[in-house]
């Protein structure tokens, strides 16, 4: 599969003019990064916007990974993909979870654009992948903390709002775990492009009330 632009899509969604993007690929050239690390670090784009644009564009859907239950990372899930991968290609491994009778491979990357590692992935694990997006400094937070085993560092997006949670979810309600709530939808994963549960699973609640 082609690999989509990502200047192409947040110019395509308003987000990005050409003169911005001239900007930030000769940035890139100059400093050899990727493109969301360069416009993010130019400050054309905040990490959150970037995620939420790509999130839309891309119908794919945005969680926070700060959020996970740590027990849930395990040694023999992280081994589905290398720590030098992890932070080459900026895509980690979150669960391995059975959707539609079918085990998949869930990972969290800051580049959803990458299809051509999705698909050298799926063969390597053996394993079809749903791929989420999350800020690259989550994604780099999620690399130290549970590959190199720094647990004092925290997230940098640890007050930014994003929610991967039901918007009607009341205070002091228990939170579901993301890793959980990601999987309302048999037919995708029940989470809309924007972090929240579609609205057949808001009706679906909504019939359990009454």
């Amino acid at each position: 599969m082609t690999r989509v632009r990502l200047g192409e899509i947040l110019i395509q969604e308003g987000k990005l003019d050409t003169t911005q993007l001239q900007a930030a690929l000769a940035y890139q050239r100059r400093w050899g990064k990727k493109m969301g690390e360069c416009l993010v670090q130019l400050g054309f784009i905040s990490e959150v916007e970037l995620c939420h644009t790509l999130s839309k564009a891309l119908r794919i859907p945005l969680i926070d990974i700060t959020k996970i239950d740590p027990g849930r990372i395990t040694r023999e899930l992280l081994n589905h993909i290398t720590i030098q991968s992890a932070r080459a290609n900026r895509l980690v491994p979150i669960a391995l979870k059975e959707i539609r009778h079918k085990k998949r491979l869930v990972v969290a990357t800051s580049d959803p654009t990458n299809y051509r590692l999705f698909d050298e992935l799926q063969f390597k694990s053996g394993y079809p992948l749903l791929v989420m997006v999350a800020p690259d400094s989550d994604v780099e937070w999620f690399i130290r903390r549970y590959y190199m085993g720094e647990t004092e560092t925290l997230p940098i997006n640890y007050i930014s709002g994003i929610n991967v949670m039901d918007d009607e979810t009341t205070e002091g309600a228990a939170i579901p775990d993301p890793i959980s709530s990601i999987f309302w939808d048999a037919n995708f994963t029940g989470i809309t492009n924007f972090g929240s549960p579609t609205a057949s699973g808001k009706d679906e609640k909504n019939k359990k009330k009454r």
